[in-house]
């Protein structure tokens, strides 16, 4: 049920009650998850409205960048995979309408992958730089803000996904090595590839 909340209150603001009737789900259980999800810092109250004598609340997701590893760090695994899920739903559905829409074929669009082998000071320093990478992304926004004040035709949306997770299928040293014995062109050719995406739209 959270992580459809979440979805639902991705850049927008609904009351439990909408909720409840998107959802077709009962008030009071709507109403639970909101305020746990509030709780963990995930959405946010953003107004009020009275409802018949009584007061209806308004929610959004909290529109954070990212999630800092602090934050991560604090919830718990449950929450992590859950939102994760849902987080990943939402991207596979943008990056198919993207698909479909002709959103990849900007000449300034990128796609790589690149599996890498680092020990526990290595990933630190990754998770360092990555972040690094999102601070300096949302100041290039910042400016481009500016610069667009009200022009609203002006606007180019764009979606940057950064997306490193341990690969549990990787295979390991033994075939690696047996692998590239047998190959003749270098692994790298398959791993990194250098066209392709912006989705159009910008968190």
């Amino acid at each position: 049920m959270r992580p459809r909340i979440l979805g639902l209150l991705d850049e927008r603001v609904a009351s439990p009650r909408e909720l409840s009737g998107e959802l077709g789900a009962p008030l009071e259980n709507v109403s639970y998850h909101v305020r746990e999800l509030t709780k963990l810092g995930l959405i946010k109250l953003v107004g009020t409205t009275r409802r018949r004598g009584a007061i209806e609340h308004h929610y959004t997701a909290v529109a954070a960048p990212y999630a800092s590893k602090e934050a991560w760090g604090e919830w718990p695994p449950i929450v992590r995979r859950r939102v994760t899920a849902a987080g990943l739903a939402e991207m596979f559905e943008q990056l198919n309408e993207a698909a479909a829409g002709g959103g990849f074929v900007a000449d300034d669009t990128h796609l790589s992958r690149t599996r890498l082998v680092l020990d526990a000071q290595g990933r630190k320093a990754l998770a360092k730089e990555l972040e690094a990478t999102m601070r300096r992304a949302h100041r290039i926004q910042q400016q481009a803000r500016r610069r667009l004040g009200s022009n609203r035709e002006a606007e180019q949306r764009i979606s940057l996904v950064i997306l490193p997770f341990d690969d549990v299928a990787a295979p390991n040293d033994k075939t690696t090595v047996r692998s590239s014995r047998r190959r003749t062109a270098p692994r790298a050719s398959r791993d990194q590839t250098h066209r392709s995406t912006p989705v159009k739209r910008t968190h």
